[in-house]
């Protein structure tokens, strides 16, 4: 079947979506009018959140009132028709089966089967009946690794046990597509034959570039009450352990010493405050904020539509992070020229860039970062050329339009190919 011309329906399935956060479905929203533009017709498939994933969000009270497997009206996300099933809100089976039961219905019915599914987030082995019965309805499949594994467990029965579920589990799709080469490798470990292609997940040049007449700067910094004068330390991402706030604060307080007109804003879901099993880490925020002396300079922003403007606001970024794949935040804050410190994480890779040229990398510890963001803050020439390098890296490597190039080209193929797509050394 020849698709090149052809108009393609994709399913991106995700038992969770707008107007929850996750940077994975969040990436997904933003490609929705890019996939568009590239001739697919693009649908969503999810949930509702979990309680969990609620914290921080504003979700629709009705939501609440139905029963679970009741499936709402087709609403419209970013131009996109979004089909909503109410799930259990906490994690099990149950929300399991019902999510994919929903899935497969939809794949099923002639009106809405994909040319091609999208799956995002949250894979796991329990899903491997439904993916079975998606393989023999023979709808290319597609899962996007997006982070490392959790379980990095010494000991050998264990490790053994989770290579054995993940690679039963994909080796059900057609194609895995993680967003850097250390992923793809440690997907390889786990001895997956299924075909694999690394696409970074690409930053809008356009929306997040530099401004010329710093109007967003200072609109943020008015809004926050921060002096025009005073040094601005930024972070990205949802509030919780991994991402690392609770060092960043104790750095930032160090840091008071010698730079003590200096802000930091942590923008994203202040999932610390909502989520129940977070209280000891809301505690120790809120102790590190109060120990240093200058609490009223930590702003928590929670979830905004333009982080954009934040960043511009920035004089630096920083992401003390635990565990990621390809953290758009940080590529975002390179696009805009802002200098970037980052701690050695998980999944770290040179598809970031070259340490020390394109950003700064700092021991995850409280007195190495703040040391390292010191050197940063008292050498304006070396923020500014560092920021000017990561910018150029960004647009050599990370062009969003390059990136859903190569998802569209593959989705077509795949689509073309009317077969399981042929497995390494096959």
């Amino acid at each position: 079947m020849d698709t090149a011309n052809q108009t393609l329906r994709l399913c991106i399935a995700s038992p969770s979506f707008f107007p929850t956060y996750g940077g994975a479905q969040l990436r997904f929203m933003r490609y929705l009018p890019g996939f568009r533009e590239r001739g697919l017709e693009p649908h969503v498939v999810t949930g509702t959140p979990t309680t969990k994933e609620v914290a921080g969000t504003t979700v629709q009270a009705d939501w609440i009132a139905r029963s679970p497997g009741h499936i709402f009206p087709t609403e419209e996300v970013s131009g996109t028709p979004v089909h909503r099933v109410r799930l259990p809100d906490e994690k099990g089976w149950r929300r399991t089966i019902i999510f994919n039961q929903t899935l497969v219905r939809f794949c099923r019915d002639p009106a809405t089967r994909p040319d091609v599914l999208q799956l995002v987030t949250n894979l796991r082995p329990r899903t491997i009946p439904w993916l079975m019965r998606l393989r023999g309805m023979r709808i290319p499949t597609v899962y996007a690794v997006t982070m490392a594994p959790t379980n990095t467990s010494k000991k050998p029965h264990k490790r053994f046990l989770r290579d054995a579920n993940f690679r039963r589990l994909y080796n059900q799709l057609d194609c895995i597509i993680t967003n850097n080469s250390p992923l793809r490798d440690m997907v390889r470990e786990f001895g997956v034959t299924t075909r694999i292609e690394v696409i970074p997940n690409g930053v809008d040049l356009q929306r997040f570039c530099p401004e010329a007449d710093g109007h967003d700067r200072h609109a943020v910094r008015e809004a926050l009450g921060i002096p025009a004068s005073d040094r601005v330390i930024c972070t990205v991402g949802a509030v919780i352990p991994r991402k690392g706030a609770h060092l960043l604060l104790e750095a930032w307080a160090r840091l008071l010493q010698r730079f003590p007109r200096t802000h930091v804003i942590l923008v994203g879901p202040e999932t610390h405050l909502e989520h129940p099993k977070l209280g000891d880490f809301r505690r120790q925020l809120e102790d590190l904020a109060r120990a240093s002396g200058a609490a009223e300079r930590v702003h928590f922003t929670g979830v905004v539509d333009n982080v954009e403007a934040y960043l511009r606001a920035a004089d630096l970024f920083v992401l003390p992070t635990e565990r990621e794949g390809l953290p758009n935040s940080v590529l975002e804050a390179m696009a805009i020229s802002v200098p970037v410190v980052i701690t050695p994480y998980i999944g770290l890779s040179d598809d970031i860039g070259v340490p020390g040229r394109h950003y700064l990398l700092a021991q995850p510890n409280a007195e190495a970062l703040a040391e390292a963001m010191a050197e940063m803050l008292e050498d304006p020439e070396r923020r500014g050329e560092q920021g000017r390098r990561g910018r150029e890296w960004v647009e050599e490597t990370m062009d969003l339009d390059r990136s859903l190039d190569r998802y569209v080209a593959l989705y077509r193929e795949l689509a073309s190919s009317g077969s399981r797509a042929r497995k390494v050394g096959s």
